[in-house]
Order: C-alpha cells, then sequence, then structure tokens
C-alpha cells in the first residue's frame, strides 16, 4: 500500500514538474522578472539554470531570456547586436536598461551629488571643482541612440564617453594631489591625468576606434566641440550657433560612426566620425548651482519620420 502511495505521489511530482520545467511555461514566469532575478534563478535552481533539460543547448531560463529579447522591437534589437561570448540574460538586462529612463548612475568628484531623481546631477553648495557623472549602466554599442540635455546654464561640459568604472581609491597614489577623504576631488574624462588609468579598463567591446570620449563645452561666450584618443592627443573645434541656456539633443549614430548635435529641432553640426564600439553619455559640472538633466528622445527627424 505504502508503495502504491509513494508511485502515485512521484507521479504526481513529475507531472508538476514536466508542465512547470518547459520552456513555454518559463518564458511566462520570466516576463514577470527582471534580469537580476533571471540570473538568481538560472544560479540556484539546476532545472532551470542547468543544461540537464537544455533548449537546442540553452538553459531553459536562457532560452526565456532568448524568446523575451526576440520579442523586442526593431530598433531594440538594432542597438543591441548580440556578442559572441554574452549570454541570453546579459543581452536581455540591456534590452530593460534600453527601455528605462536614463540616469546617471556614477558620480566622480565632490562637486556633483543627485538632483530630485537618477536623471538628474546638480553641483554641491561650496565646491567649484570639476565633477562628472556617467550613465554607466547606459551602454550603448550599436544602433542610433538620442539624448536631450537641459538645465544647460554657464559652463558646461556633456557628451559620450567609454563605459569606464573609476575607483577613488585607485588614485591614492597616483594623484594624491587631487584626493581628499577617500573621494577624488576633481575628475572628468577629459583630463589627461586620468588617461592611463582609463585606457587600462579597455576591452575587445571598445573596438579599434581611437575615440574614447567626446564632449560639447559651452563657456560663456564660445561653444566647443573635443574628442579625445586617451592614449597622446586631443583635438577641439569651434561650434558655431550654439545658444546658452537652450537643451542640446546629441545623437549617437553608431551605424554610421558619428555624433551630431542639435539645437531647437535643427542639426547644428555633425562633429565627429569614426565612432565603434561601447559608448555610455556623461556630463560634467564645475561651477556653484549648477544642474543639468537627461532624457531619452529621438531625434528631430525620426520624430518626423514618426
Amino acid at each position: 500500500m505504502a508503495s502504491s502511495i509513494n508511485t502515485v505521489a512521484e507521479q504526481e511530482v513529475a507531472t508538476v514538474k514536466s508542465a512547470l520545467f518547459n520552456p513555454d511555461v518559463v518564458f511566462l514566469l520570466a516576463g514577470l522578472l527582471d534580469a537580476r532575478d533571471l540570473s538568481h534563478v538560472s544560479q540556484s535552481c539546476k532545472t532551470l539554470g542547468g543544461r540537464a533539460n537544455a533548449v537546442d543547448g540553452l538553459s531553459l531560463v536562457e532560452e526565456a531570456a532568448r524568446r523575451l529579447f526576440e520579442c523586442a522591437s526593431e530598433w531594440e534589437r538594432s542597438c543591441l547586436r548580440k556578442y559572441p561570448d554574452e549570454g541570453w540574460i546579459e543581452l536581455y538586462r540591456h534590452l530593460l536598461m534600453l527601455r528605462s529612463k536614463l540616469t546617471f548612475d556614477q558620480l566622480v568628484g565632490i562637486n556633483v551629488q543627485h538632483g530630485e531623481e537618477g536623471s538628474i546631477i546638480r553641483s554641491v553648495p561650496g565646491h567649484r571643482n570639476g565633477s562628472s557623472a556617467l550613465c554607466s549602466h547606459h551602454v550603448m554599442r550599436s544602433g542610433k541612440h538620442f539624448a536631450v540635455f537641459t538645465g544647460l546654464e554657464g559652463f558646461f561640459n556633456i557628451g559620450v564617453v567609454r563605459p569606464v568604472q573609476i575607483i577613488s581609491s585607485d588614485f591614492f597614489q597616483g594623484v594624491p594631489i587631487f584626493f581628499r577623504e577617500e573621494v577624488l576631488e576633481i575628475f572628468s574624462p577629459g583630463l589627461q591625468r586620468f588617461w592611463e588609468y582609463l585606457l587600462g579598463q579597455r576591452t575587445a567591446r571598445w573596438t579599434d576606434s581611437n575615440v574614447h570620449c567626446c564632449s560639447v563645452s559651452k563657456a560663456v561666450v564660445a561653444g566647443k566641440f573635443f574628442w579625445y584618443d586617451w592614449r597622446r592627443s586631443k583635438q577641439e573645434v569651434s561650434i558655431d550657433g550654439l545658444q546658452s541656456n537652450t537643451p542640446i539633443g546629441l545623437l549617437l549614430d553608431l551605424v554610421e560612426g558619428t555624433l551630431s548635435i542639435y539645437q531647437n529641432g535643427q542639426r547644428l553640426a555633425t562633429l565627429k566620425n569614426r565612432l565603434s564600439g561601447e559608448y555610455c553619455w556623461f556630463a560634467t559640472v564645475s561651477g556653484v548651482s549648477q544642474s543639468i538633466a537627461i532624457e531619452r528622445g529621438l531625434a528631430p527627424e525620426d520624430q518626423r519620420k514618426g
């Protein structure tokens, strides 16, 4: 009798597993989770994350992430070309970031803090040192990306930079004069004293392009554009027609490999070509009572097409 009950129980468990642990059900469940939760499931559950129930060589969780990515829009897929060594869960995480609001997630220097939300940065009262904020989690690798920067009063510096991580303690020996209480007093990716450190984070995903940072700056009188090799040089050109206290749009086109600038719904100039590999948006504040906000958008010509 007990043997029969055990047999029935085992059959019921097997039926439940068969119903739950199949690609279609896991796909539906995965749609309720974010990429971090999917990763945790993959690591903690052998049935879902292991190869025993693999579908075309993928674990059930990886297969679910692949199916979720296949549901992405044409534009989203164009922005997320899959790397050969990249898993589907990682790619799905980037898809969720692409769908989310742009935020400055890395603040470096003593003169920068978040405003009311992560998409806004402000200078810190009592400081004037140049300090930067990077959208490091929002990595751009392919396709077209447009961002609008607002609150641009006085001197500002905005642009694209390689998605690097800056750890203040790394500079304790290297740049002690700019170091106080385990915080870098000054940081900008355009400052030459940091180039060797930043180049030390280079990966194959940067490609062979030597365009590592591009920035638009506006002082009281003139607007300037700078691009940095980080190995040996920077180049500077003037931007004609750049207005103060007016939002600026930047279009990073990794199809054509260009960075262009917009104001008042018009393209002012194509600033630089030969961009390729990974970049993220950044902004630098260097005065008092400064505030810069960033927002994802569409280039004016794409808005008209829509």
